[in-house]
């Protein structure tokens, strides 16, 4: 079985105008279409099982919206979706019991996207309400290729793990991408998951080497971010991977903190 723990799809129109932001002929994409469909004929094609879809509230305003629509995205079986609370937003334990209810069990915190500084005091409500009702918080680790920032850096991460240890803390592109001397200082052997989405494909074989022999692989989360990149390819170079555990990475750590 082959989980994806990152990955991306949108409601036709925005996944065309999402897709037609990407350069012709960039390597980072779109490898599908961006749509939901598009998606699962991207995992069909290429033996992927579950995806985990991430949704972004990028304002207070669009927070019902995004949630509406990861609650649309539960129809599909091989999908499982994450939705998404704003700082600002007024009601943020409402609605992550509105999540809830509909069995959706992860938020996504992306602060470039959403404009606010991920150790705030409101952010911190944010968490601290996740954590309250058991929901796993993925967060956007290092640089963003289309947001210009640093607010995500694996020093703040670092922080954000020190004071919620024990919530179910999850952080994208090993937590630091572009920054990978501070990601393996302080965020690689910490008792924290990492998705390898768009990470690997930038690292040198010994670097890899440093990730797999340094943080525990019962920790580490196949992840695409899909449609940025090739799903085939990604899970050609994880498979050669040098580790026992390729299967946790590839899906059973995702089964365990999914519950599925």
């Amino acid at each position: 079985m082959v989980v994806d723990f990152h990955t991306h799809c949108y409601k036709p129109l925005l996944a065309k105008k999402a897709t037609s932001l990407i350069p012709p002929g960039s390597p980072y994409g779109p490898y599908y279409d961006g749509t939901a469909d598009g998606l699962i004929g991207s995992m069909t094609k290429n033996g992927i099982d579950y995806s985990v879809v991430l949704n972004i509230a990028n304002t207070s305003m669009s927070v019902r919206a995004v949630n509406d629509y990861a609650i649309d995205l539960l129809s599909y079986p091989q999908l499982i979706p994450f939705g998404s609370v704003h700082p600002d937003y007024a009601d943020i334990e409402g609605e992550i019991k509105r999540l809830r209810e509909h069995g959706i069990k992860g938020l996504k915190f992306h602060p470039y996207y959403q404009r606010c500084e991920l150790t705030s005091k409101a952010a911190y409500k944010a968490y601290e309400l996740g954590a309250k009702h058991d929901m796993i918080m993925l967060f956007h680790g290092g640089h963003d290729l289309m947001v210009p920032g640093d607010n995500s850096n694996p020093r703040l991460l670092r922080q954000v793990y020190e004071d919620f240890k024990g919530a179910k803390l999850v952080f994208a592109h090993l937590g630091g991408w572009d920054l990978w001397d501070e990601c393996f200082k302080l965020l690689i052997g910490q008792d924290v998951y990492l998705d390898t989405s768009f990470a690997f494909m930038f690292l040198t074989k010994e670097q890899i080497d440093f990730v797999i022999n340094n943080h525990d692989n019962k920790k580490l989360l196949f992840g695409t971010d899909g449609p940025w990149t090739n799903a085939q390819i990604e899970l050609k170079n994880t498979r050669q991977l040098n580790t026992p555990y390729l299967d946790d990475i590839l899906s059973g750590n995702a089964k365990r903190l999914l519950g599925i």
